[in-house]
Parts: C-alpha cells; sequence; structure tokens
C-alpha cells in the first residue's frame, strides 16, 4: 500500500519537474515571443480544467491511443505498463503550476541588478543564463518542493482511485465511505507528518542552495 503510493509518487513528482523546469526556462528566455505566447495559453487552459476531468481524459487517450491498462489491477504491479498512465497524468496535475512559479521566478532574475551588471561586463545571453540564472534557477525549485509533495497527496486520492491503484490515496476516501473512523485518523495522520517533513525538507534544502539562510531555534538573525 505504502511501496504503491511512494513509487507513483516519486515518479510524479520527477516527471512534473522534468517538464515544468525547461518549459519554464524557455517561456522565460522567450517573454513575449510565440512560444511564450502559446505556452501561456496552455497553461492557463490546464488550470482551467478540473482535475478529475483531467484524470479521465488522459485516462481515456493512453488507454486508447498508446493502448495502456485504464485500471492498474487489469496487468498488476508487476507490468511496468500499469504504472505509466496514472504515474504521468499524477505527475501533469501539477506542471501547470510549476510552470507558472519557476516562469515568474525566472523573469524576475533576468530584470535584476546582477543580471544588468552582466551584461555590462558583455556577457552574451547565454552566457548570463548558463552562468548566473540557471545557478540560482535552485531557489524556486527547492522552495516550490514541500507544495509539489503536498499537492501530490491530494492528486493521489484521486488518480489512485480512478485507476483502483491499492495505494494510501485510494484507501482514504474508501475508508471515509466506509465510515472505518480509524483507518481514516491513521491516514490522514500519516499525510499530515508527509507534509510536515516535506516542509522541513524544503527549509533544510534552502540553506544548502542559499548559504544566506540559516535555520535558527530562537528566531534571531
Amino acid at each position: 500500500m505504502i511501496g504503491t503510493s511512494f513509487k507513483a509518487g516519486l515518479g510524479a513528482l520527477v516527471i512534473s519537474y522534468l517538464i515544468s523546469i525547461p518549459m519554464a526556462i524557455l517561456m522565460a528566455r522567450y517573454k513575449g515571443k510565440w512560444f511564450d505566447k502559446v505556452g501561456t495559453g496552455i497553461v492557463t487552459a490546464l488550470i482551467a480544467v478540473p482535475s478529475l476531468a483531467f484524470i479521465y481524459a488522459f485516462r481515456y487517450l493512453g488507454s486508447a491511443v498508446f493502448g495502456l491498462p485504464d485500471s492498474f489491477p487489469t496487468k498488476g504491479a508487476e507490468a511496468f505498463s500499469s504504472w505509466v498512465s496514472p504515474t504521468i497524468i499524477l505527475g501533469l496535475l501539477s506542471v501547470s503550476g510549476l510552470i507558472i512559479w519557476f516562469r515568474r521566478y525566472m523573469i524576475d532574475q533576468q530584470s535584476s541588478d546582477y543580471v544588468k551588471f552582466a551584461k555590462v561586463k558583455g556577457l552574451t545571453e547565454g552566457e548570463i543564463y548558463r552562468k548566473h540564472i540557471f545557478k540560482n534557477a535552485s531557489i524556486p525549485i527547492v522552495q516550490g518542493l514541500p507544495g509539489s509533495i503536498i499537492g501530490l497527496i491530494g492528486g493521489a486520492t484521486m488518480t489512485e482511485t480512478i485507476f483502483a491503484m491499492p495505494g494510501m490515496g485510494k484507501m482514504l476516501p474508501d475508508a471515509i465511505l466506509a465510515h472505518n473512523n480509524p483507518i481514516v485518523i491513521a491516514l490522514v495522520f500519516i499525510f499530515t507528518t508527509i507534509a510536515v517533513f516535506s516542509i522541513l525538507l524544503g527549509d533544510i534544502l534552502m540553506t544548502i542552495v542559499d548559504p544566506r539562510i540559516k535555520l535558527s531555534a530562537s528566531g534571531d538573525d
């Protein structure tokens, strides 16, 4: 149960970042041009689509076009194809929000003082991106990590239920419908613990990528 949710969640997290980071970088670099306009339009449209409609649409697409199982028990956990659709869909659910977040940060960096100074020094746009902006891109990536993990918890309850995956996400609504209060309390505790630790992980990683940030027990600088 936990293993199923962990595998799908980890794969979805990797997929969401592998798609959103390059897209956000390209959209920010070509701000105002056709790539940015088309990308912004697609992202806005995807955000407007309800999550359930999104899941069912891509579930049908995966089954009808690519022949992927539309239900996890069809081939079982041993078959790689059983994981493809639910993992990709779970990852895509958070891609639009991440793209907007990363793009906005990259655009802010483009107008920062250190970029202006780099241009004065004669660095090309490509050199500025490689040596400065890309380096600082790790900050929003780390900042968005806790929110992404928490978002995956909500997405997992829908994807696991629709694909009939034997994970914690499916177990929660099943327990609620069955009025199994002990299971509901246990799952809520697990999800809350994951959320708290993801926030703590984000804070720790921020101190690594940005040495100016320090963890303090007293709250003093």
